[in-house]
């Protein structure tokens, strides 16, 4: 068996705090801004609502939070794979939930939005 490729990760800046978001970080796309870590989302929400966070939006936080896990592990599975079918299964799997993180993401702020919280 020949050497394997080392994972490549890519870096973006957080919107909220400034600091790397590195890829392997469990992190959310915050649509029209760019990534912030999940951390600090969850931070400036609990803020904004001074620790009472309405339903809705803790549902769809949760959501974010299992969607990012998610993503997280099939990028850690993808390294662990040999044979290029089960890597491009997986890629495609992790492009699929990437679509439904972003379909969250954007729900999650339309309601933010609605309750006059910006991020």
């Amino acid at each position: 068996m020949g050497e394997r490729e080392k994972p490549r990760f890519q870096e973006w800046k957080c919107v909220i705090c400034g600091a790397p978001v590195v890829e392997g970080q469990r992190f959310a796309w915050i649509p029209g801004k760019g990534y912030a870590h999940l951390e600090c989302l969850l931070d400036r929400v609990r803020e904004a609502f001074d620790g009472r966070i309405p339903g809705d939006v803790a549902a769809l936080l949760e959501a974010e939070e299992a969607i990012a896990y998610a993503i997280t592990r099939l990028k850690q599975a993808r390294w662990l794979a040999v044979d290029r079918s089960i890597v491009e299964e997986i890629d495609e799997e992790r492009r699929r939930i990437e679509g439904v993180a972003a379909r969250n993401a954007k729900k999650l702020l339309d309601l933010l939005e609605e309750h006059g919280v910006v991020v």
